[in-house]
C-alpha cells in the first residue's frame, strides 16, 4: 500500500512539471528574430509584426554598375533588381521587412522598368517597327513584352505608320529604292498593309523615275567596256533588283544614251576578247580556242561581223 501511494504522487508531480525545453535550432531561430527586432528598435526604426512563418527583410541596397540601378538582398541573399524610381517610391532601405506580395510586385515592376529601359536604348539608334521591338525584347528574355510595348505606345515611341513613312523618304532618297523593295522590306518588319500604302503614299512617281535614271546612270557608267546589249541588259536588272516598276524601267532606257558607234563597241569587244583569249589559251588551241571565245563574245551581245573581225586579227598574230 505505501508503495502504491508512492507512485501515484511521482505521477502528479511528472503531470504538474515545466513542459520539455524547445530544440536547440528553435531556440537559435527565436533568439536570431529577437536580435533583428532588438537592432531595428535600438536604431529607432518602426518593427512590424510578421508572420511566424517566414520573414522577408532588406539586408543590402547595393549600387549597379549601370547608372540608377540596384541590387535588392532580402535575408542576406540577391533578391532582385529595381531603378532608383522604384527605390525612392518604395523607400526600399536597409532593414525594411516586406510580405511576399511586395516581393512579387517589386520583381514585376522592375523587371518591366529593365525591359523599357532597354527599349528605350534599342530605339535611341532609329526608329523601329513594333515587330523589331518585340524581336529584341525576345531575345533578350524579357518577360513582361506586353506591358513595355503599350507604355512606349502611350509615350508615342511606337508608330508603324509613321515608321512606315520614314523608312519610305529615307530608302527612297538615300539607297535610290523603288517602290517594290521598298513594300517588301516593310512587310518583314512587321507593318500592316495598311500602314505600308501610306508609307508608299510618300514616293511620287516623278521622284520614282528620278530615281530610276540617277541608278541607271552609275549603272551604265561602270559598263562603258560592255556592248550595248550587254549594257542595257545590266540596266534593266538593276532596275528590277532595286524595285522599280516595268514601265518606269522602260521609260529610263528610252531616255538613256546606250547605243555606242561603232568604234566605240569595237574598242570594248577587244578588250573583252584579249581576256577571253588569254584566259582560254591556257588550256585550248587551234579551233577550240576560236570556238570558244566566239561563244563567250556572242554571249556578251556583240555583232557577229566585229566578233569575226576580231578573230580574223587573232589568226593573223599567230
Amino acid at each position: 500500500m505505501k508503495k502504491e501511494n508512492e507512485r501515484k504522487r511521482e505521477s502528479k508531480l511528472i503531470e504538474l512539471g515545466p513542459s520539455a525545453p524547445s530544440s536547440p535550432s528553435e531556440h537559435s531561430k527565436e533568439s536570431k528574430g529577437n536580435r533583428k527586432r532588438h537592432n531595428l528598435e535600438q536604431k529607432g526604426m518602426p518593427v512590424k509584426e510578421t508572420s511566424p512563418d517566414k520573414e522577408f527583410v532588406i539586408t543590402k541596397v547595393q549600387a549597379q554598375k549601370a547608372k540608377n540601378r540596384f541590387n535588392i538582398y532580402i535575408n542576406d541573399e540577391y533578391a532582385f533588381p529595381v531603378d532608383d524610381n522604384l527605390l525612392v517610391q518604395h523607400r526600399l532601405i536597409k532593414g525594411k521587412e516586406l510580405t511576399k506580395e511586395d516581393i512579387d510586385e517589386l520583381r514585376a515592376k522592375g523587371e518591366l522598368s529593365k525591359g523599357y529601359q532597354a527599349a528605350l536604348h534599342y530605339l535611341n539608334f532609329k526608329m523601329r517597327s513594333e515587330k523589331e521591338i518585340v524581336d529584341y525584347l525576345k531575345k533578350k528574355e524579357y518577360q513582361t513584352i506586353g506591358p513595355i510595348i503599350e507604355k512606349l505606345k502611350s509615350n508615342r515611341l511606337i508608330n508603324d505608320e509613321e515608321y512606315a513613312k520614314s523608312f519610305v523618304r529615307t530608302n527612297s532618297l538615300l539607297k535610290l529604292e523603288g517602290p517594290k523593295k521598298i513594300e517588301r522590306t516593310l512587310y518583314t518588319k512587321g507593318l500592316s498593309k495598311g500602314d505600308v500604302l501610306t508609307g508608299l503614299d510618300e514616293y511620287s512617281e516623278d521622284k520614282q523615275q528620278e530615281n530610276a535614271s540617277k541608278l541607271a546612270e552609275k549603272v551604265l557608267n561602270r559598263q562603258r567596256n560592255k556592248s550595248s546589249r550587254e549594257m542595257t541588259q545590266k540596266i534593266r536588272e538593276q532596275l528590277m533588283t532595286h524595285g522599280f516598276d516595268s514601265d518606269v524601267i522602260q521609260r529610263t532606257l528610252d531616255e538613256l544614251e546606250i547605243d555606242q558607234s561603232d568604234d566605240e563597241e569595237y574598242e570594248a569587244l577587244q578588250m573583252q576578247g584579249e581576256k577571253a583569249w588569254t584566259r582560254y589559251s591556257r588550256k585550248h588551241s587551234g579551233y577550240d580556242l576560236i570556238s570558244k571565245t566566239k561563244t563567250f563574245l556572242y554571249s556578251k551581245g556583240y555583232p557577229r561581223e566585229m566578233i569575226d573581225r576580231f578573230i580574223e586579227e587573232k589568226e593573223e598574230l599567230q
